[in-house]
């Protein structure tokens, strides 16, 4: 089956023991080499025996939920970081309604 541009297939490792493959539906790679040792990712089968077909494939959809083929670059991480600092800190927040609540209260 075809779930967010990726290619979801279930198959049976031995009997009553289910696993997925997941592949992207365009050929390329799942992820590329990040480092000198490391191999580019073709194919990612999912890590622990389902007993259906049903429940392999909603585990391989899962981890394409959560993003484990996506790589983020350095540039978004630090944009990122960049963003937070913006954000005021939650405890400033919280005390200046505080004190707000309390001066009108007096």
């Amino acid at each position: 089956m075809e779930y967010k541009q990726f290619v979801v297939k279930a198959f049976e490792r031995e009997p009553g023991k289910w696993r997925a493959s997941v592949e992207r539906a365009n050929g390329k790679v799942l992820l590329r080499a990040m480092a000198r040792r490391r191999r580019a990712l073709d194919k990612f089968i999912t890590g622990m025996d389902a007993t259906a077909a049903e429940a392999a494939m909603r585990m391989a959809m899962a981890a394409i939920d959560a993003n484990a083929f996506s790589r983020i670059s350095y540039r978004d991480t630090r944009q990122a970081r960049t963003a937070r600092k913006d954000i005021e800190p939650r405890g400033e927040r919280a005390g200046a309604q505080t004190k707000g609540v309390l001066a009108s209260t007096v």
